[in-house]
Formats: C-alpha cells, structure tokens, sequence
C-alpha cells in the first residue's frame, strides 16, 4: 500500500495558487473533513468526471461558485468569483477533466489563475496519473507538486 501525504491547510493557503495531489479521492475527502477547523475557509467541488468537456467545466464551475449568471466562457470567471475569505477549489478526478476537448484546459487554468490573482483563490487538483500533455499543461500555469 502507498502512503501520500496531504498537505494541511496551513501550507495550501501560503502556497502557490494551485496544487497537484496524486491520490485518489479519498485524499480530498480526508482534507474537506479537516477544512472545517479552519476559519473563513470555504470548500468548493469541481468533478473532472461531470466536466469531460467545455461547456460542462462551465457548468460545474456555475454550480461550484454558486454562480447566479451562467458563465458564457472562461474568461469570464475571474469577474465571477467572489468571496471575503478563502476559497478552496478541490477539482476532484482531474484526470477526467475536459477529456473530450483537451485544447480548453489552458484556457480554464488561465481563468483559474486570474481568479486566483483576484479573489483567494486554491486549488487543489486530485488525480493519480494525468495524461503527458495534462501534467505539461499544470506545469505551464505553475501547478506545483505536493512533496512527499
């Protein structure tokens, strides 16, 4: 059995905007749990298996950040978010995430991290493996690795 180590919220909130966690789902509900004892943080879901394209990533980003207006593409999702604490966006499944139209996920993460430069913003992409071009694509927007 492989152990991974979950970062503790301590170090995901001084950390870079966005993490990289290699477990399965249990490592992100291990943390959802523990996110409760911090204040003014709110989590926020995102399931790469209900986003595998464009349209549905916005859809689920609508339904993550309780969003009142439809987002009509990802650029408009750095205006979108709001919020006076932490947000801790928790993409479960990444792997899965846009896999039917894998060109959108610069843009998403480009959106993403202009949120995060705006509001703060985390977060924390969960998968075991992602695909050469996926990792390269994390790396690029400066997607750091949870050490071990």
């Amino acid at each position: 059995m492989s152990m991974i180590r979950l970062p503790s919220w301590a170090e995901v909130l001084r950390g870079p905007w966005a993490l990289r966690l290699r477990s399965g789902g249990t490592g992100v509900w291990l943390m959802r749990g523990e996110a409760e004892s911090v204040p003014q943080l709110e989590c926020r879901f995102l399931d790469g298996r209900a986003a595998r394209t464009a349209t549905d990533a916005l859809q689920e980003l609508g339904q993550a950040f309780q969003l009142e207006v439809p987002l009509g593409g990802f650029g408009d999702l750095p205006d979108a978010v709001e919020g006076d604490g932490e947000i801790a966006l928790l993409v479960l499944d990444a792997d899965r995430l846009l896999m039917d139209e894998t060109d959108a996920l610069a843009p998403l993460l480009a959106a993403l991290r202009a949120a995060a430069d705006r509001v703060s913003l985390h977060v924390i992409f969960q998968a075991r493996e992602l695909t050469a071009d996926a990792e390269a694509v994390l790396t690029e927007f400066g997607v750091a690795e949870i050490a071990a």
